[in-house]
């Protein structure tokens, strides 16, 4: 007699990480976009009203869109979603495509790691030289710090993800 956990097919560790319902990245982009809507019709709402705007909603607006687009980085990089030409990508045999896939990931894990340390290296002299944001009046490492720590976590989303899918195919 097959016991019912032996009937089921055994899942990968990526069908598992894929099968959760929020991902790191998913409820940062979600939290960025809410908060962009909000300062946006705020300020709309504001300068129909008074026929001023909020003066900081820029550079917020401007700071919530790269967390989006370096959550968004992570999720296409863990799930193997980049852009690729899928015709000649498609045409390799299945040893081709493995190689060329780790390619990518170890490409795309160096590129995001670079940014970050680059942004990283960026912070360490907006703290030095005490470089502020001139409308919110605080430090401008304030904003770029997290911008490197997202970037670190997308590289890292990077390459467990080309880890966890390094057999398959």
């Amino acid at each position: 007699m097959i016991s019912s956990n032996e009937a089921e097919p055994k899942r990968t560790e990526v069908e598992q990480i894929k099968s959760r319902p929020w991902r790191l990245e998913d409820v940062l982009a979600t939290v960025a976009i809410a908060f962009m809507c909000l300062i946006t019709f705020a300020n709309v709402v504001l300068r129909y009203v008074s026929d001023v705007s909020i003066g900081w909603s820029e550079e917020v607006s401007v700071f919530l869109m790269l967390v989006l687009v370096f959550a968004g980085a992570a999720a296409a990089a863990f799930h193997d979603k980049h852009i690729r030409v899928e015709f000649l990508y498609d045409s390799k045999n299945a040893r081709t495509r493995r190689r060329l896939r780790m390619l990518s990931v170890w490409l795309t894990t160096l590129v995001l790691t670079t940014v970050a340390l680059l942004l990283i290296k960026t912070a360490i002299g907006e703290y030095a030289y005490q470089e502020k944001v001139s409308s919110l009046d605080v430090p401008r490492w304030w904003l770029t710090l997290p911008l490197a720590l997202l970037c670190g976590l997308a590289a890292w989303r990077a390459a467990w993800g080309g880890w966890l899918r390094r057999g398959l195919d």
